[in-house]
């Protein structure tokens, strides 16, 4: 194979189409998942819960409950 056939080869396996793209984006998928997952799961800092506690009184004290 030509250098330039071997450089024509790797651009189509890494674009999105082919085996090789879709098996890079299922990694990359999987990682978001995973990443998306630990953001999901980490507690809700303290100061946060305050700061909706208080909107929640204060939404209350107005007559404002929109839920």
């Amino acid at each position: 194979m030509t250098k330039k056939a071997e450089t024509s080869q790797a651009h189509r396996d890494t674009s999105l189409g082919g085996a090789a793209g879709r098996t890079a984006q299922d990694a990359i998928g999987r990682r978001l998942r995973e990443f998306y997952d630990e953001v999901v799961n980490e507690p809700v800092p303290d100061d946060f819960m305050d700061l909706l506690s208080k909107l929640d009184r204060s939404d209350e004290e107005n007559g404002n409950d929109s839920r």
